[in-house]
């Protein structure tokens, strides 16, 4: 063992080793901390179990990482990726990202707007040539929360008569986009999940920059943060090793699903690895050095920008610009699903205990947001029982009578109640649950603890049930 005698050492490098062995004690502290609260071994383990049906040679399944403060510390593969040669899924193999892809398109129009370049106040008819008249009033900001009552432009392709697989380029979309006929609502005034919206983004960001929108992903944030097994899909005939191709699983038979001359960018189109995502999360929680690109200051308001507060019609809305925003079980989580012709991924963020968990699919009937919520049911669930603890319970109805009974375990509110389904229920939002097609409403006393609840089912609307006191 290395020992120094720090009084022995002149002042300058004394406070230079003393701060070093602080980091060091700190380091080991934090590694400590964490290998203390989930075990490698035991966090594998329940891993393995959620992901169990996917764990076959024979099968499609999924790819997970765990980051904690960005840092990976579980990547795993279930599955196959490729069942023509029987290549697994790994943490190199690249999947279709979907609408994951949405909040690099966000990001790279945001760099824009940060620099000075565009404008979220602008109108569309700044840049589109022969934008319709129809759609005037949507501005650039409507296209990130999904605001602008563009209507989608995948429906609008099928009623079109046009194939996802027909071979089109990002002029060809806004083409499509363009021929809408009218909007579905006033632009800022309500909610409609549209790619219309990511798609014209993108082309934004190509017309402002003067480069193809996958070229300025890649230098602004691709190649200087050494993701190099990523990019956006333009170009049908793009080789790319390591991909995963799409099934669909329907009673035990398994049919190829992915669309081979599809190359939409903007609401979709991100082709990476999770090698390459542990990238981005370090870039997200300031732990990635870089050169060249976006710069420092920059990625710190880029960051802010993303999740800053979005409003409809005044209120806020939980879609921000390309992540949505909530809380889930107390604590505040940032979020993203995608799903497109068999490719099913979802990444779910919890910023404030530095948690983050992405999962890629290639089967279609595979449900990573489900499977990501079971790992964070794991990993912070002293935090969720905290939370959920004050919902606990006895319940009852003294004129029917009946008697339900919440509990807490392993992270989650369970209900018991006699001659029914019982089970976990799933919150919508605070004091709002649902159990299967039963919804409960939770009410408080003046001093804000739970007194009771309100069920609703079917045709049985609010009835209550006072929690009895102990």
């Amino acid at each position: 063992m290395l020992l120094l005698n720090v009084e022995l050492i002149e002042t300058p490098m004394k406070r230079i080793v003393q701060l070093l062995l602080s980091f060091i004690l700190i380091s080991l502290f934090s590694a400590e901390a964490l290998l203390s609260q989930n075990n490698t071994d035991e966090l594998i383990e329940r891993v393995d179990e959620i992901f169990a049906e996917y764990d076959s040679s024979f099968v499609p399944g999924c790819a997970v990482s765990i980051f904690q403060d960005g840092q990976s510390i579980l990547t795993k593969g279930y599955g196959i990726a490729n069942l023509d040669y029987g290549i697994q899924n790994s943490d190199s193999t690249r999947f279709y990202m979907a609408s994951v892809s949405k909040h690099i398109t966000a990001s790279a129009a945001e760099l824009l707007i940060i620099r000075g370049e565009l404008s979220e106040t602008d109108f569309l008819s700044d840049y589109v040539e022969e934008w319709p008249e129809w759609a005037s009033e949507v501005q650039v900001q409507h296209l990130f929360n999904h605001t602008s009552g563009l209507p989608d432009i995948y429906g609008l392709m099928r009623i079109g008569g046009m194939d996802i697989n027909d071979v089109m380029d990002l002029e060809d979309y806004m083409e499509v986009i363009k021929k809408g006929e009218e909007l579905m609502f006033e632009p800022g005034s309500d909610y409609s999940y549209s790619n219309s919206g990511y798609t014209t983004l993108a082309f934004l960001v190509q017309e402002v920059s003067g480069m193809g929108f996958p070229k300025f992903v890649e230098n602004e944030f691709f190649e200087p943060f050494g993701m190099n097994a990523s990019h956006f899909h333009d170009d049908r005939t793009h080789i790319i090793p390591n991909r995963a191709i799409s099934y669909l699983v329907s009673d035990g038979t398994v049919r190829r699903s992915y669309p081979g001359n599809f190359q939409g960018v903007g609401g979709g189109g991100l082709y990476t690895n999770h090698k390459d995502l542990e990238k981005w999360e370090q870039f997200w929680y300031g732990n990635l050095s870089w050169e060249g690109g976006i710069s420092k200051l920059e990625a710190d308001k880029l960051k802010r920008n993303l999740i800053a507060p979005a409003y409809v019609d005044g209120e806020i809305n939980e879609y921000r610009k390309g992540l949505r925003v909530s809380i889930r079980k107390g604590v505040e989580t940032v979020r993203h699903g995608g799903s497109f012709y068999g490719f099913k991924t979802n990444f779910k963020r919890y910023p404030q205990k530095g948690t983050s968990m992405i999962t890629t699919c290639n089967r279609g009937d595979a449900d990573p947001g489900v499977l990501n919520d079971q790992i964070a049911d794991y990993l912070l669930e002293n935090e969720f029982e905290d939370y959920l603890n004050e919902y606990s319970g006895r319940y009852i109805n003294e004129e029917l009578p009946a008697e339900y009974t919440l509990t807490v375990e392993e992270g989650n509110l369970l209900l018991e109640r006699r001659l029914s389904p019982n089970g976990k229920m799933e919150e919508v939002e605070k004091d709002i649950w649902e159990a299967g097609s039963w919804d409960f409403e939770f009410y408080r006393n003046g001093s804000g603890k739970i007194d009771g609840f309100m069920v609703t089912t079917g045709r049985a609307e609010n009835v209550e049930f006072k929690k009895v006191k102990l």
